[in-house]
């Protein structure tokens, strides 16, 4: 039993606590820092081998879902919670005791100011506004107290801290991200989900000097299992909320539009983006790449196109075409039409966003109420002669509150403030 004590001491300890919450901060930006899920390859093109294997090896591919990611988490909110609920009979005992003329007077005052006519006055100065009479120990006493909510601010901050570690280790863990990309009036479906998002509309916006200031897309998200749908829209630091998606403007690039004619006469027309492959119909085992959109040789915008046949690639001796080009391949033509702006949209799903904001509200609760709202008592006891001898008491902040309470039995016109 005395073991079971001990080990229950210590993770309940604030000591141990910090060190996990050091612990879970260092993997979180460890998280945020190397690239989630990529393969050994890349992380040998960015790093080294070695930095490769150990990344792999500790699971830093995948922080947030790693055992010992889950046991850090678990163990944090464990220490916190044990350490808050230890704390809960001394705080609530405090606070009663707090209002009790008789267990206040019990404790050594942090101020006295003896020889008081009349104790009443100096008390509504120091803003203890409902002083109680009573009799202590055979004696008359005046006493006054306030602001008790702030003996649980620290415990109602650390309450606010598990829920943001928390909520943002199960976010983490359970945390939908996707990528969508289009022209205006494509529709693109979301994988992963029902979902699919149409762009109704992208726009550049720049100011009289011709530089950007905003990305905006204007979204339509219907899902195929509700039959919702939902508009809004999404710019740079503003993403929509839609079908319950946060789409996020990303990025932004250049796209071409394709236009397949047989004998001078259309049959097919779509949006090429950069980095998007066009598979041929009419010629099986044919596709073009859209690799980039810079300038040729002549330093001229272009669009370079890549001709690859049954997955290889093939050297037609050209490949870049000026926009509003053709590419010939009788009785087939490929029109490029000028450029198009594509948006790129990040789509993001956090099941406990929710979580994290009622532990930040706690948190500057918690910090409110523990550096606000401090704890003060109050007491005048009637000595023999007649007058009172005046005590006081802070829980923090004592010297600020013998400023106080000096300039307040002096009568002095700031003591009010």
């Amino acid at each position: 039993m005395k073991i079971l004590k001990k080990i229950y001491k210590f993770i309940a300890s604030m000591p141990f606590a910090i060190i996990l919450l050091i612990a879970v901060a260092v993997a979180c930006v460890i998280g945020s820092l190397v690239p989630q899920g990529e393969q050994f390859a890349q992380y040998r093109d960015s790093y080294s081998e070695r930095t490769a294997a150990f990344i792999l090896a500790f699971r830093l591919d995948d922080v947030f879902h790693s055992w010992w990611f889950i046991v850090l988490v678990a163990l944090l909110c464990l220490s916190v919670l044990l350490c808050n609920l230890s704390r809960v009979r001394a705080l609530i005992r405090q606070t009663k005791n707090a209002a009790v003329p008789e267990q206040a007077i019990a404790l050594s005052p942090d101020v006295t100011a003896e020889q008081i006519d009349d104790p009443e006055p100096v008390l509504r100065r120091l803003r203890f506004f409902r002083p109680v009479k009573t009799t202590v120990d055979g004696k008359e006493v005046v006493f006054a107290y306030r602001n008790r909510p702030g003996f649980w601010g620290a415990w109602i901050c650390h309450v606010g801290i598990v829920l943001i570690v928390l909520g943002y280790a199960l976010g983490q863990m359970t945390l939908f991200s996707a990528t969508v990309y289009g022209t205006p009036g494509q529709t693109k479906p979301i994988e992963g989900t029902p979902c699919e998002v149409t762009i109704d509309d992208f726009r550049i916006e720049r100011n009289e000097t011709g530089f950007i200031e905003q990305y905006v897309s204007t979204l339509t998200v219907g899902n195929a299992e509700t039959g919702e749908t939902q508009s809004g829209t999404s710019s740079v630091n503003h993403p929509a909320v839609l079908c319950g998606y946060k789409f996020y403007q990303t990025a932004s690039g250049d796209a071409v539009r394709v236009t397949i004619a047989e004998n001078g006469v259309s049959f097919e027309s779509t949006d090429l983006c950069v980095g998007e492959e066009l598979t041929i119909s009419f010629l099986p085992g044919l596709s073009l790449y859209f690799n980039a959109y810079e300038p040729d040789h002549n330093g001229q915008p272009a669009y370079q196109i890549l001709f690859f046949y049954q997955g290889q690639h093939m050297d037609v001796g050209k490949n870049y075409f000026a926009p509003g080009g053709v590419i010939d391949l009788k009785p087939y033509t490929i029109t490029l039409s000028e450029p198009v702006s594509y948006t790129l949209l990040r789509v993001k799903k956090d099941s406990f966003a929710w979580l994290v904001l009622i532990g930040a509200v706690l948190t500057a609760l918690g910090l409110f109420l523990a550096l606000y709202v401090v704890p003060e008592t109050a007491w005048a006891v009637r000595e023999d002669d007649g007058r009172w001898t005046l005590n006081g008491r802070s829980k923090k902040l004592a010297p600020l509150f013998k400023e106080q309470f000096d300039r307040a039995v002096s009568g002095g016109k700031e003591a009010a403030k």
